[in-house]
């Protein structure tokens, strides 16, 4: 049976982004709806009349050609390949002399290693690796220079980056195996720094958790597990977690007593599934908070607060939490305060308070009470006083 295509009219005054992303854009102002959905900004580049047909392949080539216009000037040709090839070379310099650096102080040194010098050698058999470094350079290099942000196209780099990682994952293989994870790192290493520079204006750690979950494909489950417990005089047998990342955690679990009392009030609102799932993220969240009682050291901390998205959270809350869901925002916004306790690095800078004042304006006035600690963080910035506000969310005092 053959079937007939159904006429269409193309757009050719889609917003840049769109076009971009090679969309169809509804064209509405100031913001489309695409862009309104993804909290992105909406530029419309002035539309001529077509006399004839461009020797640009598509409108995207031409959105590009705008977004280093500024570059071509200082090629000798001045055209649009020189200043994309001249840019890219000024962003591997980047990554390799600068960004390196940082991920040798945050990274084991094996894995500081492999990023330095193991990446880049792979990047040159695989694109999308390459549109990842990119990526990753031109965020650092906008964090340390924030005048750039002007000229660079971050965006552009962003959603090359995402969308070749996608395609590289729906064709995933032995062959491009190690490079796909190296991408998933390096993508939820900046997550935070990326919504940042792009002007992401919903939930940063919800793109984060996206990214921490796309690991998990390339990773197998542990066989067995050795907890490096927290120097402590008492000993708690740890739970066994995903990939045995969390499993030296050595506090017992315990829900947030304001989380636990949202889920008894309103628990009619939720199934019992998820009633499970909510618990027991909120119960592992419960856990490390616990854990801060102890001595502790800031990088065991860091590498704790990652293994509770990437070791602990199910999907089904991942998915809560993208849909908004009064239940799962609030153990974020106490998940976020835990990031207060970070050094505001360049990856973590305003995190904790973009995003807890994103859930505060996304709840109703009758829901604030279940987020006072969260919004009384926004105020502290010693971490004493931090860790005990954390503590008595248990019910505790320090």
């Amino acid at each position: 049976m053959a079937y007939q295509i159904r006429a269409h009219q193309k757009s050719r005054s889609g917003c840049n982004f769109c076009k971009f992303r090679r969309v169809k854009c509804n064209e509405a102002k100031p913001k489309c709806a695409s862009c309104l959905r993804r909290g992105t900004e909406c530029v419309y580049l002035p539309t001529t009349k077509r006399k004839a047909r461009s020797t640009m392949s598509n409108a995207s080539c031409e959105d590009n050609k705008a977004l280093l216009l500024p570059f071509a000037q200082h090629t000798s040709e001045g055209s649009y390949n020189g200043a994309k090839n001249l840019l890219d070379l000024r962003l591997m310099h980047q990554y390799c002399v600068f960004t390196t650096q940082y991920f040798a102080s945050a990274f084991p040194e094996k894995v500081s290693t492999t990023l330095r010098v193991d990446i880049p050698k792979l990047a040159f058999q695989h694109q999308f690796l390459m549109d990842t470094i990119l990526l990753v350079a031109i965020v650092h290099l906008v964090c340390s220079d924030p005048a750039a942000l002007v000229a660079l196209p971050v965006c552009l780099y962003r959603d090359r980056a995402l969308s070749g990682l996608r395609g590289a994952v729906a064709e995933a293989s032995p062959q491009n195996r190690d490079a796909i994870r190296g991408a998933s790192v390096l993508l939820a290493t900046v997550s935070f720094a990326a919504d940042r520079v792009s002007g992401e204006s919903g939930l940063w750690v919800a793109n984060w958790l996206t990214l921490a979950f796309g690991q998990r494909n390339f990773r197998s489950p542990k066989a067995t597990s050795v907890a490096t417990p927290v120097p402590s005089s008492e000993t708690v047998p740890p739970r066994p977690s995903l990939y045995g990342s969390f499993d030296d955690v050595m506090a017992p679990a315990a829900i947030p007593t304001i989380v636990l009392r949202a889920l008894e009030e309103e628990q009619e609102r939720i199934d019992d599934a998820d009633r499970d799932v909510l618990c027991h993220v909120a119960g592992e969240l419960g856990r490390l908070i616990g854990a801060l009682k102890r001595p502790y050291e800031q990088s065991w901390l860091e590498k704790k607060i990652k293994a509770w998205a990437f070791d602990v959270v199910p999907p089904e809350f991942l998915m809560m939490a993208r849909e908004g869901k009064f239940h799962a925002v609030v153990i974020l916004a106490h998940y976020l305060i835990l990031f207060k306790l970070l050094p505001d690095l360049w990856v973590y800078e305003g995190l904790a308070n973009h995003d807890i004042t994103v859930i505060c304006q996304t709840l109703d006035q009758e829901q604030q009470d279940y987020i006072a600690a969260p919004r009384r963080a926004l105020q502290i910035d010693e971490d004493s006083a931090i860790v005990a506000l954390l503590v008595k969310c248990l019910g505790e005092e320090r």
